[in-house]
């Protein structure tokens, strides 16, 4: 549970609490587990909903110290948020565990809210409303933080695997 909070919240004391607030909103709804899933999944669902809060205070608490600035880059490498040409050279001869190791390294480099924008879309999967609804941005400065966010980590990876 730690490492899944840890790999969206970027922050070992943040993920640390966010386990802990999961836990003990088990512990209090314990007799409204009705044993439908496991007890593992019924864990992970608390604990992505607290890091869902932690993730939506952080931006309301930055977002009240400075305004996001929206910068309209373009880049060729992406259209509409996506790849325009997956890079193949990584493909095949990577590990997995190699890749996701990478990957999370690189993802460490983001600025948070660019972070956070890329994991809650690309890596969990969360739609774009609902993304924009627990950042507090805008669908436009969504788009911007994942477009950047994959620019940077394209980069990245790049760097790192071109090294190998």
């Amino acid at each position: 549970m730690f490492g899944y909070a840890r790999l969206r919240l970027f922050d070992a004391d943040s993920a640390e609490e966010a386990v802990q607030e999961a836990f003990l909103a088990a512990w209090r709804s314990r007799y409204s587990y009705l044993g439908d899933s496991s007890e593992r999944t019924w864990l992970i669902g608390i604990l992505r909903h607290k890091v869902l809060d932690a993730i939506t205070d952080r931006t309301r608490k930055r977002q009240a110290e400075a305004a996001i600035e929206i910068d309209h880059e373009t880049s060729p490498e992406f259209s509409r948020g996506r790849f325009v040409e997956f890079p193949h050279r990584w493909g095949g001869w990577v590990d997995g565990i190699e890749i996701r190791l990478a990957l999370t390294a690189a993802l460490e480099t983001l600025p948070d809210q660019m972070r956070q924008a890329v994991v809650l879309r690309e890596i969990d999967g969360l739609s774009g409303r609902v993304v924009c609804e627990i950042l507090g941005i805008s669908e436009t400065n969504l788009w911007t933080l994942v477009h950047r966010a994959k620019t940077r980590l394209r980069v990245c990876l790049g760097e790192h695997f071109e090294t190998e």
